[in-house]
């Protein structure tokens, strides 16, 4: 493997940097990403997204991309796993940075952190990044594939600079229960995402009709069953339900056939690029997944002011406000959200309980905006990795011309 220190030390910004991802697939991490690739050369990064291919049934938002936004598709590159096709890929992504040179790698998602992180190691890359943005070694995969991912991980996280996740029982759950990498190795960055929009909208006022929004992929990890379970479930309540579904993916057939039983308690709206008008017309917003990261739909719908229901998975935990208000049967009320057992009884009761005492949900939505706008707007993420970079580079290249700089970013 070549030691490229010597001809990078010298290298003066704009500081060559190359984000991967696996692709471009619906959810928060191509969010994430086309998001850092756009903004960071405003603080001295020349940054280059290297992206994959969606498969077959996979929703793809490449629509995010402007034409000038600097991207490199990389053929080959996918989550599925296949010999052949993954060793192309890390091909192509070796001579990618051979040409781009870059001083910092930055990988996104599971197979794009196996293979660009080998990439960089034998391209001598100086400063090496990964995010974890959910926890992917568990019920992704099957066990052989998810043993085989989580020896990988503890083999490349060894030359690892710094692995990034979006929340703290991340944290926890990689470095103490899996022991991917000791805490020192991790640090806690949360997303960021363009809240503008959301912050504008007008706090719900609940109607004869509470309704209630659910938007993601339509995929098993989501738990499209308690989804129609839960519909179902409030339907002998004395309280009137409306659920507004926005997504598509593979398990869009349980949604199709769940609609003639359930509507017009039930619409599903398809895929939406743009959520914010649902938003508008919803009071509250509920996820009912297997595991998550942390959820790009709950920040919108918390900075739109509208409380969330959820299960208690991945980084949800880390989205509520301090410790529980008050405990139901099956579910813990904090200021800004309601986590519930996995039941459909359970989420039911919690939006009989809000349609019992509507005032909440506006209060609740309150609590829900300040805590989104605290935690998740996009100019706190840039900051973070524009430090985490400077400070990682400052200790790989301490003699190169791009040592840390103060650099301040307000809200």
């Amino acid at each position: 493997m070549p030691d490229r220190r010597r001809e990078w030390s010298a290298v003066s910004a704009p500081v060559p940097l190359v984000r991967i991802i696996t692709r471009l697939g619906v959810g928060g991490p191509a969010i994430h990403a086309v998001l850092l690739t756009r903004e960071l050369p405003a603080l001295g990064y020349r940054a280059v997204l290297a992206a994959g291919e969606c498969e077959e049934g996979e929703g793809d938002m490449s629509y995010l991309l402007d034409p000038a936004d600097p991207v490199f598709r990389v053929s080959g590159l996918s989550r599925s796993v296949s010999a052949v096709r993954n060793l192309r890929a890390l091909w192509r992504l070796w001579r990618l940075l051979r040409v781009e040179r870059p001083l910092i790698v930055h990988t996104h998602t599971a197979m794009a952190g196996c293979l660009g992180r080998a990439a960089a190691i034998l391209a001598g890359v100086p400063v090496i990044v990964h995010t974890f943005h959910g926890n992917s070694l568990r019920q992704y995969f099957s066990p052989a594939v998810s043993w085989v991912f989580l020896a990988l991980e503890r083999l490349l996280a060894r030359r690892t600079d710094a692995i990034c996740v979006i929340a703290p029982q991340q944290l926890e759950e990689l470095s103490s229960r899996l022991h991917v990498a000791p805490r020192s190795r991790f640090r806690v960055v949360p997303l960021g995402v363009d809240l503008s929009a959301c912050l504008e909208l007008p706090l719900p006022e609940p109607a004869a009709a509470i309704r209630v929004g659910w938007f993601g992929r339509l995929v098993e990890i989501k738990n499209i069953g308690l989804l129609i379970d839960t519909v179902a479930a409030v339907e002998n309540g004395g309280h009137r339900f409306e659920f507004h579904v926005a997504g598509d993916g593979p398990d869009r057939g349980r949604i199709e056939a769940a609609l003639p039983r359930l509507a017009p308690r039930l619409v599903w709206h398809g895929w939406q690029r743009d959520i914010t008008p649902l938003l508008a017309a919803c009071d509250i917003v509920i996820q009912t997944s297997l595991n998550e990261g942390t959820p790009v739909a709950l920040i919108q719908g918390m900075a739109a002011g509208r409380a969330f229901v959820s299960t208690a998975v991945g980084g949800v935990v880390d989205m509520t406000c301090g410790t529980p208000r008050r405990l139901t049967p099956g579910a813990a009320w904090f200021d800004n959200a309601v986590l519930a057992e996995p039941r459909p009884g359970a989420f039911g009761a919690v939006l009989h309980e809000f349609a019992r005492c509507p005032r909440h949900i506006a209060e609740m939505g309150r609590s829900a905006r300040a805590f989104a706008s605290a935690h998740y707007r996009k100019e706190t993420l840039i900051s973070n990795l524009d430090s985490l970079y400077r400070e990682l580079l400052a200790r790989k290249l301490p003699d190169s011309a791009v040592a840390p700089q103060t650099v301040s970013m307000t809200a």
